[in-house]
């Protein structure tokens, strides 16, 4: 199986967001501060023109498929908390801390509890990472959402110093890239991993083959980890160069996206030990390799860029802050990009 024989065409988008670039570009004031690639969007506060305050930081997304599991399992609320997490890691790829979270929930008619349960999700979420959840909407559409289906959406805004802005410019040759575990397939590729669990025969409450006796639904549905309690000190002092979260494009996508021009990186493939639910979902829906890397994370829920000489130090602090790390790449001189290295 392949992403795009699931619905999701990711060339295709990323040729869309190209094309609209001109014209968010064009709504740009001298406040903005271009990220190329950026996961998040900066500018200045009004009333902090001489760029020595703090800046605004916001992103937008939604939870996607995974909810038509979550439903399934009666667990909207925890794929809802997702959401938030997922935002927070958007802002801190730039170094930003959450600020606040507004949400949006549509239904072709309103369920109560399941809104509820939604909102409830997304305001634990919230205060575990000190976020005011400080408005929000929600839409009842019978024309435009089929019965029983739920759309969740919300824009994650932070803050981050003028002068600690992460933006990968200090990415250099000879630098390491470590990965940090993920919990599962975070909010990426549910599309692709739905459409195989409905080949295999399978149910949510099935065994997950190779899972030590995890069930599918518990893999399917593990939280989008958030990295933030962890990765915040070590970019506020300076020792990480760049950051990338890796959600929809794969460890490659994304980690291209904090690349300076003159830099290439090389991902190691056996740097890490792919997790049971990856091994399953490649082998029962015969996704092709080069699929799998571009539609999952595969294990690894965000790449970290530094020096050589921090990688000792910064493996201890995430490990006692309870991360799984793993030295997965570094980065060389040449064209903007990520190659793939086979060999250990």
């Amino acid at each position: 199986m392949r992403y795009r024989d699931a619905g999701v065409d990711i060339a295709a988008a990323e040729e869309i967001r190209r094309a609209l670039g001109s014209a968010v570009r064009s709504t740009w004031g001298a406040g903005v501060r271009p990220l190329e690639g950026g996961f998040a969007g900066v500018m200045e506060f009004p009333g902090t023109p001489d760029g020595t305050g703090r800046l605004l930081a916001a992103t937008m997304d939604g939870v996607g498929t995974k909810l038509h599991l979550a439903l399934a399992a009666g667990r909207a609320g925890a794929a809802a908390a997702d959401l938030v997490y997922h935002g927070a890691n958007d802002l801190l790829a730039h170094g930003a801390r959450p600020l606040a979270f507004l949400d949006y929930v549509a239904q072709a008619r309103l369920d109560p509890a399941v809104v509820l349960a939604i909102v409830e999700g997304l305001a634990g979420a919230c205060r575990k990472i000190g976020a005011a959840l400080l408005g929000g909407e929600t839409a009842e559409m019978p024309d435009t959402y089929l019965p029983g289906v739920v759309d969740v959406a919300g824009c994650m805004l932070g803050t981050v110093g003028a002068a600690g802005v992460l933006d990968g410019r200090a990415v250099a040759p000879g630098d390491v890239v470590l990965g940090l575990g993920s919990d599962g397939l975070h909010t990426n590729g549910f599309s692709l991993a739905r459409r195989v669990l409905a080949a295999s025969g399978l149910t949510l409450d099935d065994p997950l083959p190779g899972g030590g006796g995890n069930s599918v639904g518990a893999a399917l549905l593990a939280p989008h980890r958030w990295y933030g309690r962890a990765v915040l000190p070590a970019i506020e002092s300076g020792r990480v160069h760049g950051a990338a979260h890796v959600t929809g494009g794969g460890i490659a996508g994304n980690l291209a996206r904090v690349l300076p021009a003159g830099c290439r990186a090389r991902v190691r493939a056996s740097a890490w030990p792919r997790p049971p639910l990856f091994e399953w979902l490649i082998a029962a829906g015969e996704i092709p390799e080069e699929d799998a890397r571009r539609a999952l994370n595969l294990g690894i829920g965000l790449a970290l860029v530094c020096a050589p000489a921090a990688v000792p130090a910064l493996t201890t602090e995430f490990a006692a802050a309870g991360e799984r790390v793993h030295a997965i790449g570094s980065i060389v001189t040449g064209e903007r990009g990520v190659d793939w290295v086979e060999a250990a």
